[in-house]
């Protein structure tokens, strides 16, 4: 009798040990990696990785962050989709839907014959050193957000948007929350027709 205790009691003790270990041998535990969220926009560093059968505190399954350290920063709002080109004609009929680059419902960039750009959206003209409204830039990448200061767009610019062709900048759409890389690649100036391009980064 107290043989068949001894082994039943063993038999017990070796499933309670198989149930609880996860070694490589067991089928029932495939291990994950999981990425650290520092930040809980359920967006994972790719940098910082754990392998667990289960999902760990603080740690997702994806690796999509762009700043863990800023729930703000994120795939969704930071558009590194494909890039587009805007191009609004000299002489162009700025209140054509064609000539306004309508990024979200709340901004509609384009430009009259002569001055910046605004917001059409919620402007009906250009204002120093306010338009384009509900926006904001820097010079600059999204991937150096953390470094960067926004600003209107004609004080980024110095009043001088001829320079601002050529070169990277951020804008922010205010109300969205969005981050767009965007880069002039042409201004007309003195007045002669109002029409500039731009290459912009898209939803992604």
């Amino acid at each position: 009798m107290n043989r068949i205790k001894f082994i039943t009691t063993a038999i017990l003790v070796s499933s309670i040990f198989t149930f609880n270990s996860c070694s490589d041998d067991d089928d029932s535990c495939n291990e994950s990696v999981w990425y650290q969220d520092l930040d809980g926009d359920g967006y994972g560093n790719a940098l910082e990785t754990q392998s667990s059968c289960s999902q760990p505190e603080n740690y997702v399954d994806n690796a999509d962050d762009i700043d863990d350290t800023d729930a703000t920063l994120n795939i969704v709002n930071i558009w590194q989709g494909e890039t587009m080109t805007f191009i609004k004609e000299n002489n162009a009929d700025w209140t054509m839907e064609s000539n306004q680059d309508r990024i979200t419902d709340n901004v509609w960039i384009t430009r009259a014959d002569t001055k910046g750009i605004f917001n059409i959206a919620v402007e009906g003209d250009y204002t120093d050193f306010e338009s384009p409204e509900d926006t904001e830039w820097a010079f600059g990448t999204t991937e150096e957000l953390g470094s960067l200061t926004f600003d209107t767009w004609e004080d980024t610019n110095a009043s001088n948007p001829p320079s601002t062709v050529d070169q990277d900048m951020v804008l922010h759409l205010i109300t969205d929350d969005i981050y767009i890389d965007i880069k002039f690649t042409s201004w007309t100036g003195g007045g002669q027709g109002g029409g500039f391009s731009y290459e912009r980064s898209t939803m992604n």
